[in-house]
């Protein structure tokens, strides 16, 4: 971890009283209310040390956020990280922090959220809390794997799980700063250039935006119509990467990859587009991934330079807004389903009403095609 950068600090550098602010415009907008509830969260860095104090801004009664190591830091880093903003925001008195999930009091706990540090959110954690508990998972559903949250055994227990609308609460927004961000990085003067964006990701049509309106010629390979595309202020250079490969990718200073589905692999073994070819037709190309980490190394292996949009964890390791935005409203997605649960609505109903009233989007019933 990169000690010295002002989001890790524990002392003024760090912009806390700012994003105090921040969230308590949050829970404002979305009118998050966890009064009476027990919140199981992550203790982390960074801006994502944020949750355990906005859920107890919120009302809660109880916040445990488990800490753990990881290769942005180590435990007692996010602990010391997590405990100074809940202090700092005033409610250091109601998060306790907790080494691993299973030390909380699980058969209180009303909301669980899947952020890493608690996960896999598997049986040890769903058969011992609360029956009218919900989890919610933070980020969109094609971002579920089995193995981070089991929902077989959430439906089989009777516990709503929904995950969370990203494009509806304008997390996309964010994206092109992140891609702004990634380029800078790797030395691409955005204005005057010529970037390729590749994919056909719900942020696609942002980045294209932004690019554009930074001066930057924007050539796209997506699947949209090249009319809908100029709309955007990019030009159509294909459906796929691998069609512009010959004749466009040449062309240009830089590479956003923008994929649909973050586990997929558009780039290498078993794609019409080859990682070795495509460096000896532009080997002088800086590439930037949004949730594009398999192609990112992939490509990354043929000398390529590349990046994750943002640095190590994207958007929300860039900018304190989108992690506001992101963990408030996914809190309000679970304060919806434990609420009805509460009323005596099933889970599906309890589901189906944060959809309705809290940007859910839900889980399909067949799980059969679920990530693992």
């Amino acid at each position: 971890m990169t000690a010295d950068l002002d989001r890790f600090a524990c002392d003024d550098r760090f912009p806390g009283l700012e994003i105090v602010r921040l969230i308590r415009r949050a829970i404002e907008s979305t009118r998050l209310d966890l009064k009476g509830l027990r919140v199981l969260t992550e203790a982390s860095v960074g801006y994502r040390r944020i949750t355990p104090a906005l859920a107890a801004l919120a009302g809660a009664d109880q916040v445990y956020a488990v800490g753990r190591d990881s290769v942005a830091a180590s435990r007692k880093e996010a602990e010391e990280q997590t405990a100074y903003f809940a202090e700092l925001a005033h409610v250091g008195a109601r998060v306790k922090l907790l080494s691993t999930r299973l030390q909380a009091p699980l058969e209180t706990i009303d909301v669980v959220t899947d952020l890493p540090g608690v996960r896999p959110i598997d049986e040890s954690t769903l058969r011992n809390v609360a029956e009218t508990a919900a989890v919610t998972l933070m980020r969109g559903a094609a971002h579920w794997r089995a193995a981070d949250v089991d929902v077989a055994t959430c439906r089989r227990r009777g516990i709503a799980v929904a995950a969370l609308d990203e494009e509806a609460v304008g997390l996309y927004r964010s994206a092109p700063q992140a891609v702004l961000s990634g380029l800078l990085d790797l030395g691409v003067s955005v204005t005057g250039s010529t970037v390729a964006v590749a994919g056909d990701g719900p942020a696609c049509p942002y980045v294209i935006q932004a690019l554009a309106l930074l001066g930057a010629r924007v050539l796209v390979a997506a699947p949209e119509s090249a009319g809908r595309i100029a709309l955007y202020g990019g030009e159509k250079a294909g459906d796929t990467l691998g069609d512009t490969l010959a004749g466009r990718l040449p062309e240009a200073d830089a590479l956003v990859l923008c994929p649909a589905d973050p586990a997929a692999r558009t780039i290498g073994p078993g794609t019409p587009t080859d990682a070795a070819r495509l460096a000896t037709a532009a080997p002088h190309l800086s590439v930037v991934g949004l949730d594009a980490e398999t192609d990112l190394r992939t490509l990354g292996a043929t000398g390529l330079r590349c990046r994750p949009a943002g640095g190590p964890g994207g958007v929300f390791d860039l900018l304190p807004q989108a992690v506001v935005t992101q963990h408030a409203a996914g809190l309000k997605v679970a304060e919806v389903m434990t609420r009805a649960r509460r009323r005596g609505s099933s889970p599906l109903a309890a589901e189906q009403l944060a959809a309705a009233e809290a940007h859910a989007e839900l889980l399909s019933q067949d799980l059969s095609s679920g990530r693992r």
